[in-house]
């Protein structure tokens, strides 16, 4: 079950409680029945019942002339309203992100990270178009497009089989792909090579683009601290020579010394959703597998001589909400 889905079920339970539970108590004080506490009333509406609560007053006439339920029940009924706006706002507002590497290899990288198969605003073709809008040369898939608690492949393959109509898609596990039961995995995975998406485990490919030649190396979400990027680099350089730049896709941030020292030029990740939660003056509060405060949650980060592009990705997983941490697409000039 989606989040959504559960908080629309919670809605409607919590206000018809409300309004229960006011028409019950009217009767109760018609009756001398032991009577329902005030702060009992209260607290329905305070988690989430408030407009049953209102309407229970109103069409009950019961409670309106006690201050405290003319206050309290009319300010949650609004504090509700506010905040559905500002949440939906929060977590649908895209904003498209632009970097410049500085290493001259001459093609633009459109990253979609994270996508956990969300829609923004509940339109399966924003993304695409988005997309589509920033004339990629290739478009990379940094891990965790679907979602292991709430898996919806073929929601995900849909997107990322129409950006790989835009122009040459390639993706990388992450680790809600390893969550994900056999059957899902082996149809995510298959699914994305029927789309003409290229997955990319354990593997490289040199690509050329606008006169570019570079090697683009895939991690699978589980080789990420092992010695697999420095063997894939070592091959890469021996078959093509040491000239070219190597560009990784890693899902996680935070291996990147291994990264560093395996000689990898430009990396691309995701998994931190840009800290979740963002504080005014402090900076991201929390991201997976770096706890409290993470160093590596968004924008471009470098340890000696590679440069790490973080993704705050699109989707939300375990958590629900952002918050001041928009939904971005990347683009990259590299």
């Amino acid at each position: 079950m989606q989040f959504w889905q559960f908080a629309v079920i919670w809605f409607i339970l919590t206000n018809l409680a409300g309004f229960a539970a006011f028409a019950a108590d009217k009767h109760f004080a018609g009756t001398g029945r032991r009577r329902i506490m005030e702060r009992d009333l209260i607290l329905l509406a305070l988690i989430g019942g408030a407009w049953g609560c209102l309407l229970g007053m109103i069409l009950c006439r019961h409670k309106t002339r006690k201050n405290k339920f003319r206050i309290w029940i009319p300010f949650f009924c609004v504090w509700y309203i506010f905040l559905c706006i500002f949440l939906t706002y929060q977590n649908n507002h895209l904003v498209i992100t632009h970097y410049d590497t500085g290493t001259s290899v001459g093609v633009r990288v459109v990253q979609i990270s994270d996508l956990h198969n969300m829609n923004i605003m509940w339109d399966k073709d924003r993304i695409t178009r988005e997309t589509k809008a920033l004339d990629p040369d290739i478009i990379v898939l940094t891990g965790d497009i679907a979602d292991s608690t709430h898996t919806d492949i073929g929601s995900a393959l849909y997107t990322a089989g129409e950006l790989a109509k835009i122009a040459d898609t390639y993706f990388v596990t992450g680790n809600h792909e390893y969550r994900l039961s056999e059957d899902n995995y082996f149809k995510l995975i298959d699914g994305l090579a029927s789309a003409g998406v290229k997955v990319l485990s354990n593997s490289y490919e040199v690509v050329e683009k606008e006169g570019s030649k570079f090697v683009l190396i895939g991690l699978e979400d589980y080789s990420l601290e092992d010695n697999t990027l420095t063997a894939l680099v070592k091959q890469a350089e021996e078959e093509n020579g040491s000239d070219l730049k190597k560009v990784v896709l890693a899902h996680e941030p935070q291996y990147i010394s291994n990264y560093s020292a395996a000689g990898a030029d430009i990396v691309f990740a995701g998994h931190a959703h840009g800290g979740q939660i963002v504080l005014p003056g402090i900076g991201p509060l929390a991201a997976p597998d770096q706890w409290l405060f993470p160093k590596y949650a968004s924008g471009i980060v470098q340890e000696g001589g590679t440069k790490m592009v973080i993704s705050r990705g699109l989707g939300n997983s375990i958590f629900p909400f952002r918050i001041n941490d928009f939904p971005e697409i990347v683009v990259c000039e590299i």
